[in-house]
């Protein structure tokens, strides 16, 4: 081993000279390739997985996952757009679960391919009894369950642990 190499220094020779090397040289490939596109980030995450999103920036997926948990701005971009994602999913589930209507067209040509009319028809999505039952387990889950038996013993569980917790008898 050579006495200069950083295998010789000390932890503390090693962290000086990692910090020089942060501060000269090409820029982090954070400051070239994802800071400049968090608002790009944000509108991605509406569509795609963190996987195609590092992809997209040309950034291995590993390094990605370094730079969510290094850089609160980039965490930050990514679950606003999580959090629009779930709201749009949301609002998308209530109208299946509610049924609604839409309008489909159907474009008449002729044998040479003219248009010669364009018919639309109004249909109705009737309800959606999946997306319904999941939408009352979740948003009225005393009322609506898979084992309303197995619920009401999960109370009286409930209730039994808060009396022991009054009653100091753990």
């Amino acid at each position: 081993m050579r006495p200069n190499s950083p295998k010789g220094m000390g932890k503390m020779a090693k962290k000086k000279s990692k910090a020089h090397l942060l501060k000269k040289g090409r820029p982090a490939l954070y400051d070239t390739k994802v800071r400049p596109h968090l608002k790009k980030i944000e509108q991605m995450r509406l569509q795609m997985s963190e996987e195609q999103i590092a992809k997209v920036l040309g950034v291995a997926y590993s390094t990605f996952r370094n730079y969510k948990n290094n850089y609160k701005e980039l965490e930050d971009a990514l679950e606003r757009g999580t959090a629009e994602l779930v709201c749009d999913l949301k609002s998308t589930m209530i109208m299946k679960a509610k049924g609604f209507e839409y309008e489909e067209r159907k474009i008449i040509k002729n044998k040479n391919g003219q248009v010669i009319r364009e018919e639309i028809y109004k249909k109705q999505a009737l309800p959606d009894l999946g997306s319904l039952n999941l939408l009352l387990k979740n948003y009225d889950p005393e009322h609506w369950a898979n084992d309303p038996q197995a619920l009401a013993v999960q109370r009286e569980l409930l209730e039994l642990k808060k009396k022991q917790t009054e009653d100091n008898d753990w």
